[in-house]
């Protein structure tokens, strides 16, 4: 069970996230991240993902170790992550394993199951 005061910097961080998120979408092309990027924007930073589809958000630490912990709407899990040369990161988690391919678009960060310059946009992300 979380603690309260993570509970609570989790969801201060989620609201934050929700009000300041630029649109991922943009006249900008798309520049999809490879695997030394991606490790360097991921170890040791929070990030927090809108899911497009569903509107929810959540709280991910991508740890060096090759751990993951999540916290949202649905509570709190753990997993495993890696990346690919390509840039393909991939979550194992609850059971289920799950790629997407990162990328950059104006000032903005987003996720998608292809690399393909019109694959549609899954996640918007923010750093925080």
């Amino acid at each position: 069970m979380p603690s309260t005061s993570f509970t609570r910097l989790v969801f201060a961080a989620l609201a934050t996230f929700a009000i300041l998120l630029p649109s991922a979408a943009s006249a900008e092309e798309r520049t999809y991240l490879g695997k030394a990027e991606i490790e360097a924007g991921l170890l040791g930073k929070t990030v927090v993902s809108k899911n497009i589809a569903s509107g929810k958000l959540s709280q991910w630490e991508f740890r060096a170790d090759g751990t993951v912990e999540a916290a949202g709407g649905l509570g709190r899990a753990t997993g495993t992550w890696s990346v690919r040369d390509d840039g393909q990161t991939c979550v194992k988690m609850l059971g289920r394993t799950g790629c997407r391919y990162w990328f950059r678009q104006g000032g903005a960060y987003a996720n998608a199951d292809t690399n393909q310059v019109d694959a549609p946009v899954v996640a918007e992300v923010r750093y925080l």
